[in-house]
């Protein structure tokens, strides 16, 4: 009996060992369980509170700007309908001006041609240009010898008007 006794101390001995390494880690773990189920039901209790708080707070006339909201969105793809129509004709538009910028473009093209055509003319018009000025030059310079030999002509006349009585 004896040794009965002996072997269960050993295994009450080592049974409270074992107990004691399993209490360590269970009471630490229960703590923080119970803490982290507290601050649960705390966070529970401030959304529904919040909730509360928001349903409160919510626009009694909610339902009447909902129905305004939804009439005016009606309008909205109305207008968006006539955009898209109005659009299709400004494409339409723009096609048709692209021709026409094409064609100005080609009319320029001519145009550009037609003045190389008159800067040549130009150049031919100012080489005449400078002739005349030359010319009138000459016809001032002939000009002035012409009054020369009038005022020198009319010098014996001047001598008679002095005996003239008109």
């Amino acid at each position: 009996m004896v040794k009965l006794e002996i072997t269960l101390t050993n295994f009450f001995k080592s049974f409270d060992k074992s107990m004691s390494r399993w209490e360590r880690m269970i009471y630490p773990m229960l703590v923080v369980v119970g803490v982290l189920g507290l601050s649960g039901f705390y966070l529970i209790y401030n959304v529904t509170n919040d909730m509360h708080t928001l349903t409160q707070q919510v626009d009694p006339r909610m339902e009447e700007h909902l129905q305004s909201m939804s009439e005016n969105m009606g309008q909205l793809a109305k207008n968006i309908n006539t955009m898209t129509g109005q659009i299709t004709v400004l494409v339409e538009k723009i096609d048709s001006m692209e021709r026409h910028i094409a064609t100005m473009d080609g009319n320029i093209g001519a145009l550009a041609v037609d003045v190389g055509g008159m800067r040549q003319n130009l150049g031919q018009m100012t080489v005449n240009v400078a002739d005349m000025n030359q010319a009138m030059r000459t016809i001032t310079v002939n000009t002035g010898f012409m009054s020369r030999d009038i005022n020198q002509m009319g010098r014996p006349m001047d001598f008679m008007n002095s005996f003239t009585p008109w």
